[in-house]
């Protein structure tokens, strides 16, 4: 995932600054969901103030953190799920009391297909995150301890 830094200067854009100008926070609660996997993702959730995790899990109530939203940050899943125009496939949970700004898919998607340098920044941000993804889960499997190492 980009850093926190890099998130805060692509979220600086004039063409993004305008949009998230117009939409207004939500307040979530620790312990309430932010996005639940397999619903409809019509929205970038962009968290203004607190911390959440995003975990997927399974039938059997197993889960696995894949990341942590701090504010600044750019959900990758959400954007991922966004631009595909389908369901969240996992799920984002408050851990601390959290601002959220849910940012109009459609008006992103009008944004990024209008602005390359907004295009460009996004695609880094999903390569990125998927390159942490793979060295994670190497790692994971190398460990000792996991089950599969």
């Amino acid at each position: 995932m980009r850093s926190n830094t890099d998130n805060v200067s692509l979220l600086e854009m004039r063409a993004l600054k305008g949009l998230i100008a117009s939409t207004p926070a939500v307040e979530r609660a620790a312990g309430e969901d932010l996005f639940r996997s397999g619903e409809p993702c019509t929205s970038l959730p962009l968290v203004i103030s607190g911390n959440a995790m995003t975990y997927a899990g399974d039938k059997a109530g197993r889960q696995v953190t894949l990341y942590r939203l701090k504010p600044g940050d750019i959900c990758p899943i959400s954007l991922s799920a966004l631009l595909q125009h389908s369901t969240y496939p996992a799920t984002a949970t408050a851990e601390t009391t959290v601002q959220v700004r849910y940012l109009s898919g459609e008006k992103l998607q009008a944004t990024i297909n209008s602005t390359p340098e907004i295009f460009s920044a996004f695609l880094e941000a999903l390569t990125a995150c998927l390159y942490n993804s793979v060295c994670t889960t190497r790692q994971l499997m190398s460990d000792p301890r996991s089950p599969s190492g």
